[in-house]
Order: structure tokens, then C-alpha cells, then sequence
């Protein structure tokens, strides 16, 4: 009895952690897309391939694939096509949505009579984690589908653990990433993944393992940026709300010989042109690209006027951060940066100042020895010259020229001009519609028109200097 207990007690908490995947994750793929990505593998075709949607949802790929197979072979056994059409799915309320679908289909376009399509419905529709229970040799000639989307850090603990126990390292990290890795796995010799994922997996550094393993065999026959407006939907059943927060693309992934876009540790932009920028030098080469560096909450390394006022003025350099760009312009400081130094003790109303403020400092970022130095220091760097600041987050590349002796914060990216290059050529090269292009198709794209630039990008961005 007590060992039926624990299993009863196991169970229910798995059905939780299911439940609230599929809540964050139960997003399905609207019918033009389906159709589309159908078309690209060539389903059905000639021959005798077999499909898998292996995250199937309430059967949307699985209910259109059927159709076109019993549009295809109207004469088809029973036992012939359920071994042709597959679908895998962990929640129990989809996978009942998805088998209903399926019988609906098969008593209006397959002539079956109820009984016979719900016994075969069931038999195409596989209640069960694919992740986990799945096969692990190649199976299926073709994967049609969209995979769930989510970060391991938001699964619950008893299914984040199951997860990492049965996959790779690299497959871990993002839902999508274990899914990309086990469809490789069970695709036959020849076959073709046609699937709708966001884009972050093709560039992000934290999949370039996925991408390489992955490229082993595979690449890529098609790649195009999809609407996200558009795309997806959420089930009835689900709260209404907005549409995921990824910028999704349609894939074509098949053997490499046949693909013009290899697979490997490198990222890869939708919508870039690397040929047009061969020849030309790099930002990185020409100038100094940095992160501004963050000094911790406001209030303790980074003061008011008014506190500024009570401070020793060689201690204090003013200090900007995004308050201080509006529109793309610049505005004079309204804040200042402790200078401090390393192995010298600052004078006591800084130290009176600081011991009153360092509780607010997360804990983590806390000096247990010489206190009076910020979490990154910045007493080395060099303020005599006048620098650029771009914004990290952004709806284009817009520098704003900042003046000498003022310190930009907070992890702005700062643009200091090198010996190759002025300060002036470098503004101008960053304000062509060519650099605006660039970054644009290779910066992750946020919400409302935003996107997320860093130092590692910039560095890269050719310049025409």
C-alpha cells in the first residue's frame, strides 16, 4: 500500500509539471503555415513514407497530412495508414483534441464509420513524452511540426530532472533544442524535417553545439521568417492572450549534400547577405568597442547631484546611462560615478557614504575585502576622449556622441575611437543604411519593434572606413 501511495503521490506531481507545460507552451501552428511546410517536405509524394509530428498539439500537422494522404489513396487500409501518419503528444486534453481531430477526418474524407475511425484515430496518436519514451534509431521519413519552446529553467523540477537524465548536454537548455536533437535522431536515411521554431537556435552561442551536432548529417533546404501574428494560435481551452514572444521562421532540413545552408558551430542570420561585406574592415578593427561598466544600484556607486554635493569632487565623474538619451539625442549628466581605486582606501565621508549604502548591493556582487571598489571597476579606463554610447536595446543602431571626462554606465556599449579611424568616420560609418541593414538582420529581434545589440555584434559590423 505505502508503494502505492508514493506512485500515486509521483504521478500527480508529473500531471502538474504537464499541466503547466502545456500552458506555456500550447501555441499551434495556423493552417497556411501547416500547408506551407507540408508542401516543402513533398508530403505525401510517391513512394512509401511515413510522418511524424512528434509535439502534436490538438493535430493540426497530423490532421492535414492525413487528409492529403487519403486524398492521395483513398483505397488505403486501415493497418496501412495508421503506420503512415504518427503523432506524439504529453498532454492528455490535446492528445484527446488531436485523436478527435483525426477521427473527424477520417469519417468525412476517409469514409470510415465512427468506431473504425476512433480505434484508428487512437492508434496514430501516441499519448506519451516523446522526449522521454520515443524511439532512438531512425524511424519516420518525414517530421512535420512545431516544436514547444521553452527555457528549462521554466519547467518544473521533476521534468526539467527527467529531461536532462535522458538527453545530451547540448539538447538541454531549451525545450526546442531537445526536440531539434531527438527528431535528427529518429529521422530515417533521406528524410526531411520540415518544422516552425523561433530563430534564436540558428545564431544563439548557447546552441552552437545543437547546431553542430545536428550538422553532422543535416542542413538546411529552406529558410524564411514567418509572422508571428499570423502563425500561431492558442487552443480554446488555453487564456486568451498574445501571441509567443519568439520570431519564428519555417525550416527545411534535410540530408547536407542537398542543402545550400550548412549546419555548424556558426551562427546563421534569416535575412543576412555576408557576401556583400567581403573586403571590408570590422568595427572591432578600426575602433574600441566595450560594455560601460555597472557599479550596482543606483544610490551607492552612482549618486545624485544633491548627494554628489556632500562628496569629495575628486572622487566623482559624471555619469550617463539610457535616462540620458532621449530620441536618439543626448542630454547633460544628472548623475555621478564614485571613482575609487584599488589598494587605496578613499577618504571618509566616500566610506561613510558607502558603508551607509553597500547593504543594497546583491549580495553576490559584494567585496568581502577592499569594499570601496565597485562590482566593475572602471578607475583604468580612459575618459579623455570622446566615445559613442549604443543602447542595448533599440529599434535601430543609433550612437549618441558623448563628450570627454563623462563615463557611460550600465552595460551601455561604449565606442571609443582606435588609431585607424576617427571618432567622426566612425559615427558616419554607423549611420548608413548599409550598418543599419547589417544589424538588423543579425541582432535578436524583442518585442514592439526592438532589438538586442551587444559588443560581440558590433565588433563584427563592417565598416567602410
Amino acid at each position: 500500500m505505502p508503494g502505492e501511495m508514493m506512485d500515486l503521490f509521483e504521478r500527480e506531481v508529473m500531471e502538474e509539471a504537464i499541466e503547466k507545460l502545456h500552458s506555456e507552451t500550447a501555441f499551434y501552428t495556423a493552417s497556411p503555415v501547416v500547408d506551407q511546410l507540408l508542401d516543402l517536405v513533398g508530403w505525401p509524394g510517391a513512394g512509401d513514407k511515413t510522418l511524424v509530428d512528434n509535439s502534436c498539439g490538438a493535430g493540426a500537422f497530423l490532421g492535414a497530412a492525413l487528409r492529403r494522404l487519403l486524398v492521395a489513396h483513398p483505397d488505403m487500409d486501415d493497418a496501412t495508414l495508421a503506420s503512415k501518419v504518427c503523432g506524439w503528444e504529453v498532454h492528455f486534453f490535446a492528445a484527446a483534441e488531436a485523436r478527435l481531430h483525426l477521427e473527424r477526418i477520417l469519417i468525412d474524407h476517409g469514409g470510415r464509420v465512427p468506431a473504425q475511425a476512433r480505434l484508428l484515430a487512437t492508434r496514430m496518436v501516441v499519448h506519451g513524452d516523446f522526449l522521454r519514451d520515443g524511439p532512438r534509431s531512425p524511424t519516420w521519413d518525414v517530421c512535420a511540426a512545431n516544436p514547444p519552446i521553452l527555457r528549462y529553467a521554466g519547467l518544473m523540477p521533476v521534468l526539467r530532472e527527467a529531461y536532462e537524465n535522458a538527453l545530451p548536454d547540448f539538447a538541454q537548455g531549451d525545450l526546442l533544442h531537445s526536440f531539434l536533437h531527438m527528431v535528427e535522431r529518429t529521422l530515417k536515411s533521406g528524410g526531411q524535417i520540415g518544422i516552425v521554431t523561433n530563430d534564436r537556435w540558428l545564431f544563439s552561442q548557447s546552441a552552437a553545439r545543437l547546431r553542430e551536432a545536428i550538422g553532422d548529417s543535416l542542413g538546411i533546404a529552406h529558410l524564411e521568417r514567418l509572422d508571428c501574428d499570423s502563425s500561431f494560435y492558442r487552443p480554446k481551452n488555453r487564456r486568451a492572450g498574445q501571441p509567443p514572444r519568439i520570431h519564428p521562421v519555417a525550416l527545411l532540413i534535410r540530408g547536407k549534400a542537398d542543402c545550400s545552408i550548412p549546419l555548424t558551430r556558426l551562427p546563421i542570420y534569416p535575412e543576412s547577405d555576408d557576401t556583400a561585406d567581403d573586403g571590408c574592415r570590422t568595427l572591432g578593427t578600426v575602433a574600441s568597442v566595450r560594455l560601460a561598466p555597472w557599479l550596482g544600484p543606483h544610490g551607492i556607486f552612482v549618486v545624485s547631484a544633491e548627494v554628489a554635493a556632500g562628496l569629495p569632487r575628486e572622487h566623482l565623474v559624471p555619469a550617463i546611462d539610457t535616462d540620458n538619451i532621449k530620441g536618439g539625442r543626448y542630454s547633460p549628466p544628472t548623475k555621478f560615478a564614485i571613482r575609487t581605486q584599488r589598494g587605496i582606501e578613499p577618504c571618509r565621508a566616500v566610506m561613510e557614504h558607502l558603508d551607509a549604502q553597500l547593504h543594497r548591493m546583491p549580495r553576490s556582487k559584494q567585496r568581502t575585502t577592499q569594499r570601496w571598489l565597485p562590482p566593475e571597476t572602471f578607475e583604468k579606463l580612459d575618459l579623455s576622449q570622446p566615445s559613442l554610447l549604443v543602447p542595448r536595446i533599440a529599434s535601430a543602431l543609433k550612437p549618441v556622441r558623448v563628450p570627454p571626462g563623462v563615463l557611460p554606465l550600465d552595460h551601455g556599449i561604449s565606442i571609443v575611437s582606435a588609431a585607424e579611424a576617427t571618432l567622426d568616420e566612425i559615427e558616419d560609418a554607423l549611420q548608413r543604411p548599409e550598418a543599419q541593414a547589417w544589424v538588423k538582420s543579425r541582432a535578436p529581434r524583442l518585442e514592439n519593434g526592438y532589438y538586442s545589440l551587444t559588443a560581440t555584434l558590433l565588433r563584427a559590423l563592417p565598416v567602410a572606413i
